[in-house]
């Protein structure tokens, strides 16, 4: 009944979560050509979630030779192509397509020759075997190199490619067309002395690997169109700053030509020179540029009718003209780079990260320099505080996000409000929700203490207890050792900061009605500079704010979720709740059944003893249920520690599942509606956090439940639910399990097995604590031979005295190194692996290196045989 419970409860969420993730966009994308580093952003902007932050789920459709990528774009078959200079060709013969960007700023395209046939010029093509493909041979570059020479391509011997380094290197070919990312890499491992003829050495650099979409996109989805074109070249970005990552994801996944690391470290390293070549915007394309390839095209004869670049090339013109005066043009070509301060630490609004300032504000400011020509260089500071003291000092000309108050209007001048967000209260989990601010009367409340909003709050409630922090973590901290009882600071700031620390004991705990406004500020003496800011922050629309903000905090406009779905998951919540309660039940009456067992064997032992001298025929007998019952008493003096483990397996996951159905229930209360992504996490974390009680519920019942005949396991799954069990002593232990699991299938009492490891991982942390052990090593290791699997248990303890190891396996025998153990007793596991099982078990001092670092401490081998 509860298997069929948990899977009707997950076909539920499984629906829930289907039903909000069709709000991702489905796209698609065709390649240009086999997977290589050529594709890495694409691959990168999948795998790395990119495309799924800007709403968009992307198919990435392989290459088959004879598919036309500006075709299948053309007709539909594909929302975005990649290929290569000669794609403007296809806008003239009359294709729908529209350039996004232009990966290379120069063609990656050459021609090589063998060192050996003397082709030393473009002269010296006459009368030569020149493999290229069709396409190659047209390419405006290629063509342009040879007939600046005054050759006619018509006189020259073109092959058609079969893309095979070795038709060169094997002489059945003179020259030889190729991507700069390859070819020299085969030639130089096969030590072929080549020469190389590169177009832009002859004044014909172009641009190659345009991203392109359809113009039925640009004209009626352009959204679409430019979340693809940022999230790619993200993904790009990621790419060439992570090379060694962004090969390893390709040979895992995306490697169907089977290319090597090597060779693909080779491709990334020379397409990123060729990527920034003359410029540091990734994809950038220059309309001066674009208009001299088009006219290489048509002094070549290659364009019959006249295109309009503007239309062939989405330059991204998100705003209108800004109508500066005069004298603010002169100011903007005269000034230097405008000196910009900023709130270091509010993310995803304006934080640093690896040394480079990020978030929405990052790419508003970019917005606003793109608008007025203005640059800006960042000026690092610690918090806002010391903001705001440079700008006071003019070692800042701006902050670039400020709450406009009347102290600060003495030295500063703001601008219209760019941004607003609100404010949450930050409580530990035990926290009811606050839908109000007025029930925290006579409560302490944290708030940052350089905030515009500290001032405002302790002015209008000035029933409230407020205590100042210096920033969030103080806040945080606070709230965590019961000094406070809330924090207050920025909603998404707060949400991000306690899931990315895992702070599993603090949730949102409610929303403040208050809504800050967030603008520019500028230092009041830069009257020039305050008026040109101005009118770029009015310039900008209200969707191009959206655009942006929707990267950083994934707003969701598209589908509202009601509460008849929310109150569908807090109804599976309940059950889940129902399930954990009944599973307490049921553990409680195992126990007392075992309690009963306990005492009566416990009275049939007394008898036992008292009728010893008249029952010595039957002495094999008694020894074995003797060793039976002392196995049951162990088992019963666990039960409290049983408990504890019990508490220390379940206290995290019903954090999660608590943070997460609080998380829901505060996002509809924001905005009215939840994130499709943010519902999706949340949903799958419950579902695989109850999987996960149940099958902790399994492993303690398992352990508690009398084992009366050998059964079939496997070793793997009886370690794992031996540390499950084990799992609160090594956490207080701080103990660190390091496994080496060759998995076999045994037939044998795995209970029992269960309670030797026990026992030998409670001696390991006795020793542990008892001498203060610093860095806390258990090491499991298991191989097979000749049908024998040989389980290893070691730790870094120091060993067993010389003179007691030969003594621990008998009978009430203990040592500084057992003092403490709360286990079955070593004699007991002895008489459990070889009387019961039909194995061995021995321990030896042993000295071992890990990281770098030798170590002393004993180690158990437990032989069992296989069969």
């Amino acid at each position: 009944m509860l298997n069929r419970l948990f899977k009707i409860l997950f076909l539920f969420l499984f629906y829930i979560t289907f039903l909000q993730a069709k709000d991702l966009k489905k796209v698609s994308l065709q390649l240009s050509w086999f997977d290589q580093f050529q594709f890495a952003g694409y691959y990168i902007a999948k795998e790395k979630g990119f495309f799924k932050d800007y709403g968009l789920d992307v198919e990435i459709k392989p290459f088959t030779f004879g598919i036309s990528v500006p075709t299948e774009v053309d007709e539909k078959r594909a929302d975005f192509g990649i290929d290569r200079e000669t794609l403007i060709l296809q806008k003239v013969a009359g294709k729908n397509i529209v350039a996004l960007y232009a990966l290379f700023q120069e063609s990656p395209l050459v021609l090589f020759a063998k060192d050996d046939l003397n082709i030393n010029s473009i002269e010296d093509f006459k009368d030569k075997k020149i493999m290229t493909t069709i396409d190659d041979s047209s390419e405006v570059s290629i063509k342009s190199m040879i007939q600046s020479k005054n050759i006619k391509i018509e006189e020259l011997n073109f092959i058609k490619h079969t893309h095979n380094i070795l038709d060169l290197i094997e002489g059945k070919v003179d020259i030889i067309s190729g991507y700069l990312s390859k070819a020299p890499y085969t030639l130089d491992k096969m030590k072929i002395d080549y020469k190389t003829f590169d177009p832009k050495n002859y004044g014909f650099d172009m641009y190659s690997d345009f991203l392109f979409t359809n113009k039925d996109m640009i004209e009626n989805d352009i959204q679409t169109a430019l979340s693809f074109k940022h999230a790619a070249l993200k993904g790009w970005e990621y790419a060439y700053s992570n090379m060694e990552e962004s090969v390893e994801i390709l040979l895992k996944k995306y490697n169907s030509q089977n290319l090597s690391k090597e060779e693909l470290l080779f491709e990334a390293e020379v397409l990123k020179k060729l990527s920034y070549s003359n410029t540091e915007e990734l994809g950038k394309i220059k309309p001066e540029k674009m208009q001299r390839i088009y006219d290489l095209y048509n002094i070549m004869g290659l364009t019959p009718k006249k295109i309009d670049l503007d239309k062939f090339v989405l330059y991204e013109k998100f705003y209108e003209n800004i109508n500066l005066t005069n004298t603010e043009k002169e100011y903007i070509e005269k000034s230097s780079n405008i000196k910009m301060c900023i709130i270091p630490n509010i993310k995803p609004y304006s934080f640093i990260e690896n040394e480079k300032f990020d978030g929405y504000v990052s790419d508003y400011m970019n917005l606003i320099s793109e608008k007025t020509s203005l640059k800006f260089d960042l000026v690092k500071t610690t918090n806002m505080a010391e903001s705001l003291k440079f700008l006071k000092e003019s070692k800042c000309d701006i902050l670039a996000s400020a709450q406009e108050t009347k102290r600060r209007v003495d030295y500063l001048t703001f601008t219209e409000p760019f941004l607003e967000t609100s404010l949450a209260l930050i409580g530990r989990n035990e926290t009811s929700f606050i839908d109000s601010i007025k029930m925290l009367k006579g409560k302490k409340l944290s708030i940052y203490e350089s905030y515009s909003f500290n001032k405002i709050l302790r002015e209008k409630y000035p029933k409230l207890t407020f205590i100042n922090v210096k920033d969030l973590d103080e806040g945080i901290k606070k709230v965590r050792d019961k000094e406070v009882f809330a924090h207050i600071d920025f909603l998404h700031t707060s949400w991000i900061k306690i899931h990315e620390l895992n702070y599993s004991d603090l949730k949102i705990a409610g929303k403040l009605d208050e809504v800050i406004p967030l603008s520019l500020a500028i230092n009041k003496e830069n009257l020039f500079l305050s008026s040109v800011l101005q009118k770029a922050v009015r310039s900008i629309k209200q969707e191009d704010k959206d655009r942006l903000l929707k990267k950083w905090v994934a707003i969701e406009y598209k589908k509202e979720f009601d509460y008849d779905t929310l109150s569908k998951v807090i109804l599976g919540f309940i059950v889940i709740l129902a399930i954990f309660f009944y599973r307490q039940s049921l553990l409680k009456r195992v126990n007392n059944t075992l309690q009963k067992r306990v005492e009566e064997k416990t009275r049939e032992l007394q008898i036992m003893n008292q009728e010893l001298e008249n029952r010595v025929k039957n002495e094999v007998e008694k020894n074995i249920k003797k060793d039976a019952l002392l196995t049951k008493q162990s088992k019963m003096a666990a039960i409290g520690e049983m408990l504890q483990n019990i508490a220390h397996q379940w206290r995290q996951p019903l954090s999660i599942i608590s943070t997460g159905a609080s998380g829901l229930k505060l996002q509809k209360e924001m905005d009215g509606k939840i994130d499709s992504k943010m519902l999706d996490e949340t949903l799958d974390k419950i579902v695989e956090t109850s999987v996960y009680l149940s099958t902790t519920i399994d492993d303690f019942m398992h352990f508690f439940k009398p084992n009366e005949a050998k059964r079939v396991f496997f070793i793997q799954d009886t370690i794992t639910k031996t540390l499950n069990i084990f799992d609160y002593n090594l956490h207080i232990g701080k103990i660190k399990i390091i496994k080496n699991i060759n998995d076999v299938k045994l037939i044998n009492y795995e209970s029992e097995l269960i309670q030797v490891i026990m026992n030998i991982l409670s001696n390991s942390k006795d020793a542990f604590i008892e001498r203060q052990i610093e860095k806390r090593y258990v090491f499991i290791s298991t191989k097979v031979e000749k049908d024998i699997l040989f389980l290893s248990i070691k730790d870094n303890a120091g060993g067993i005295p010389r003179d007691s190891i030969d003594k621990i396996f008998e009978p009430y025998f203990t040592t500084k190194h057992q003092f403490q153990g709360t286990g079955i007793g070593l004699f007991m596991c002895q008489e459990i692996i070889t009387k019961h099982m039909k194995g061995e078990i021995f321990v030896s001092n042993q000295t071992f290196q890990y990281d770098n670092e030798e170590f002393d401490g004993a180690e158990f081998i437990v032989k069992l045989p296989m069969k």
